[in-house]
């Protein structure tokens, strides 16, 4: 029998801690240990370390540091600068190019770092001032990078996908794959909309060094040797993705393991091959890389305890069964579902949604036939409206930091025409379950 006023307990603590500014970790974990205390008293508290340790000693959670310090070295390495320089050189002869190269470092990004925020602090940081070079619209161009970084979350690897195969006991590296189509999906649109916006004018290019002259005209184009010369490069960057996926799908390694092969391999390429990252910088790139880590860390545990409370007042039991025993179609349920992760992506980042909903969701999902592959997908789409939606969104705060003088009024009415597209992709994935499990199946 559900505990009503755990129930009450539960929310009250969390919307008052949610209130105060409480951080979300902390405001989980209290609520949670509360909860736990009033509904069977201090005897089961002792639970609470044993389920936090049986939980992160799981060989997937180590991905997550490995990833976040792989992020911090490209970063620093300035890899996503050779990356887009590549992919500007090759398009920007077409109408909107420089909008598409933008979009496709963004993807070639995010198939490196896993992160969002990473790929927009990253890629943005040399496409927005470029597209507004060329006369692009402050609008299209925040639109394009933070839609574009949240592609981070959907293409793989993936830090969301990593907490979703540890919370279901699914395949991280069939979710990897199953996120393939669908994050080209969402790519391809915003490479169609960037070419349709762009102005007409001819597009200006960047120079051998990495400049941009304005006095440039169309038949300045870049040509073949210069575009094998920008390829030459950044080769040892692009062949990063298929270091670390290729082992992946080829059975050579673990996502964990190929998160640890991928951060010694973008050592070599950013310290030795590029020398891009100085040595002098590396204990900077280490105490970025555990903060970040320790502030992901850190919603875990306390999603942790409050899922543990969950389930000590019997809500996903209840809810599972009283879903089950509803005479409405699974596709109401899941449609149910979809709205509650979008409300929640209004107030909570993605970490936070996946841990609190994923144990009450998913059995409820199973109990309805639904594929584990497929519904981690759709919950990972809607992740993606998580980080660009107002008012928490971590892709808009992430474009605030890169231009602090522009207002976030602009920057989310930028972002708001482009949910469509997060949101077209999430219901064509819905209707044909086999855009995301063709490559897995």
């Amino acid at each position: 029998m559900i505990s009503t006023s755990a129930i009450i307990i539960l929310l009250a603590v969390l919307i008052f801690c949610l209130l105060l500014g409480v951080p979300i970790g902390f405001a989980l974990g209290l609520s949670g240990i509360i909860t736990i205390w009033t509904s069977v008293g201090t005897d089961f508290m002792i639970q609470i370390p044993i389920t936090l340790h049986s939980s992160l000693s799981d060989f997937v959670f180590v991905a997550i540091p490995l990833y976040v310090l792989m992020g911090e070295i490209l970063y620093h390495g300035k890899s996503g600068e050779r990356i887009f320089m590549v992919a500007h050189r090759l398009l920007r002869k077409i109408k909107g190019g420089t909008g598409v190269a933008g979009v496709s470092a963004f993807s070639f990004f995010s198939a490196i770092v896993g992160s969002s925020m990473t790929s927009v602090v990253t890629i943005g940081k040399i496409a927005i001032p470029e597209m507004i070079k060329q006369n692009y619209s402050k609008k299209l161009s925040f639109g394009l990078s933070a839609v574009g970084g949240s592609l981070g979350i959907l293409i793989p690897p993936s830090i969301p996908l990593i907490l979703y195969a540890s919370l279901s006991g699914s395949s991280p590296g069939k979710l990897f794959i199953a996120g393939i189509i669908p994050g080209v999906l969402l790519a391809a649109l915003l490479s169609v909309y960037a070419i349709i916006m762009a102005p007409k004018t001819k597009e200006n290019f960047i120079d051998k060094d990495g400049s941009t002259d304005l006095n440039d005209n169309y038949e300045t184009s870049a040509t073949l040797v210069e575009k094998r010369g920008s390829i030459l490069v950044a080769l040892p960057d692009l062949i990063l993705p298929i270091i670390v996926l290729g082992g992946i799908y080829a059975g050579i390694y673990t996502p964990t393991e190929a998160a640890g092969v991928g951060v010694i391999y973008s050592l070599i390429v950013c310290l030795l091959i590029h020398r891009s990252l100085k040595v002098k910088l590396l204990p900077k790139v280490l105490v970025n890389s555990a903060k970040t880590s320790t502030m992901l860390l850190t919603v875990v545990v306390g999603a942790l305890v409050f899922g543990s409370s969950l389930t000590l007042i019997g809500l996903p039991q209840y809810l599972s069964g009283f879903i089950t025993d509803l005479s409405v179609s699974p596709w109401v349920i899941l449609l149910l579902m979809n709205i509650i992760w979008l409300t929640m992506g209004f107030f909570l980042e993605v970490v936070s949604i996946l841990l609190i909903t994923t144990p009450i969701f998913y059995p409820i999902a199973m109990s309805l036939g639904f594929d584990p592959i497929w519904f981690g997908i759709i919950m990972v789409i809607n992740m993606e409206l998580a980080v660009i939606t107002p008012p928490i969104g971590m892709n808009l705060f992430a474009l605030k930091s890169l231009f602090p003088n522009e207002s976030m009024k602009l920057i989310i009415k930028s972002v708001l025409p482009f949910v469509l597209m997060v949101v077209m992709v999430l219901v064509i994935v819905w209707f044909f379950p086999q855009v995301a499990l063709v490559l897995v199946n």
